[in-house]
């Protein structure tokens, strides 16, 4: 296998991922495969044969998202002849939408690669009704979080990239939810500490891809209140501890007192979250199955994109590996 340059810095940055050196196999999500779908084509140019598997991180069930990723698969492919492009779609709209346009689909949910040993519900006191892990950006919609409940509310990852456009949505929520625990930035190892403070867990954006968050809830053995979205983010929500309630202030406190008076066993709602994802489990399996024609180890969690955990073959000795397994360079 041939690995340009530019295409191991991708993999350094953890914007690429291979799954398989052979036949080659890697991965990307569907925004950095858009931003340089040049060194994929390289890369798979110089590696004939070559299989893309494109996680979706935004919704692509709507037209114009569908066409500009359908656009950019084209274009790959009329540079790399003979390779293929596989969306890993989060929902079946995202199938029909992206299928329509004659790209190459499986429904496999993004979420699905979340490796469960790295959460756990955590046996102790829930001093708060509901935790929201999410950046402060208005699409996410904190304020239908009911303000009377602030001193109640576990507020995560409120610190991750506000930008200046945002400033002022930001100091709304943090006015409106003084009295809220935040908690600005926190390690991925701590999720499952800070998430077993929490009775349940909040997602409010109408619009999304497969949200990690929604399903770290679960895994954390936190059920969830959520409201209507596109993206197929309740795909592998577990229909007992998922309550969903119109996108309101009172419809939301509603739904999070439901939790407060119907609290369930966590290690059941952890238990039921991961049979929902052992289908898109068994699909990933049998898709590598078929382009590799064997069967694939464990995928890596979050299939080792943009995550600083080392996964497959990719890691910050790349060129290490390569040279020691006497792969070319240029």
């Amino acid at each position: 296998m041939t690995v340009p340059r530019e295409f191991q810095i991708l993999l350094r940055r953890t914007l690429a991922c291979i799954l398989s050196d052979s036949p080659p196999v890697v991965a990307a999500y569907d925004s950095d495969f858009k931003a340089h779908v040049e060194k994929f084509a390289a890369f798979a140019c110089a590696n004939r044969g070559t299989a893309v598997l494109l996680q979706l991180g935004y919704e692509h069930e709507t037209p114009e998202l569908a066409k500009a990723l359908s656009d950019k698969i084209a274009e790959f492919l009329s540079e790399a002849p003979g390779a293929r492009a596989i969306a890993l779609c989060n929902s079946f709209g995202e199938m029909d939408a992206l299928g329509s346009l004659g790209v190459e689909t499986r429904h496999i949910h993004q979420n699905c690669f979340l490796d469960e040993r790295r959460y756990r519900p955590m046996g102790r006191a829930r001093p708060y009704a509901a935790a929201y892990v999410s950046r402060l950006t208005p699409c996410k919609r904190h304020e239908l979080m009911p303000h009377d409940m602030a001193g109640e509310l576990l507020l995560m990852g409120c610190a991750t990239k506000i930008y200046d456009s945002e400033r002022a949505y930001a100091d709304m929520v943090y006015s409106r939810y003084a009295g809220a625990k935040i908690v600005p930035t926190f390690s991925g190892a701590r999720i499952s500490e800070w998430l077993g403070l929490a009775r349940c867990g909040l997602i409010l954006s109408p619009r999304e891809g497969a949200s990690f968050c929604s399903s770290e809830y679960f895994l954390c053995g936190l059920p969830v209140v959520d409201t209507p979205s596109i993206g197929g983010r309740e795909v592998l929500y577990p229909d007992e501890f998922a309550k969903f309630v119109e996108p309101t202030e009172d419809s939301v406190r509603e739904g999070i007192l439901h939790w407060t008076r119907n609290r369930p066993d966590p290690w059941r709602v952890r238990a039921a979250w991961i049979e929902k994802a052992r289908p898109h489990r068994e699909a990933y399996r049998a898709l590598m199955r078929e382009l590799t024609g064997r069967d694939p180890s464990r995928a890596p969690h979050k299939l080792a994109l943009r995550t600083p955990h080392p996964g497959a073959l990719h890691s910050f000795a790349i060129q290490a590996y390569l040279i020691a397994k006497g792969l070319t360079m240029k």
